[in-house]
């Protein structure tokens, strides 16, 4: 007999072998199934944990709070809205933005007075008067 022949009489199943067979089967399936539970289990005990925002750049920040340059520049000055600066560029947190825009009611806060004044303190000209 060859090595292949030898293999597939192996991998062959007699009838008698079947029993044995099927009880190995049987004791691999419920191991298995109780590897699983335990793996389920310890899956949903811990805690969910959301990926890492990532920043906006100045431009998609103006863009997302319906603000010019100079303007969120003068925040950031002073203060009034989220922002990380590791290099020289400002960076932003998308949802920080959203959550500034709904709590601080902006429009409300600043008057068109304020946000003339925060625009023109740096301004060495005098600005026009509003209206």
């Amino acid at each position: 007999m060859t090595d292949n022949n030898i293999h597939s009489m192996k991998d062959t199943a007699t009838l008698e072998m079947m029993p044995k067979a099927i009880s190995n089967l049987s004791e691999q399936i419920t191991y298995l199934t109780k590897e699983l539970l335990a793996l389920s289990k310890r899956l949903t005990a811990m805690p969910a944990t959301e990926p890492q925002e990532g920043f906006i750049t100045l431009d998609e920040a103006c863009e997302l709070v319906h603000l010019c340059k100079p303007t969120i520049y003068k925040l950031v000055q002073k203060g009034l809205i989220p922002y990380y600066r590791p290099t020289k560029e400002l960076l932003f947190r998308r949802s920080e933005l959203i959550k500034w825009v709904e709590e601080s009611g902006r429009m409300n806060k600043f008057s068109m007075d304020d946000i003339s004044e925060m625009m023109s303190s740096t301004v060495k000209r005098k600005p026009k008067p509003w209206g």
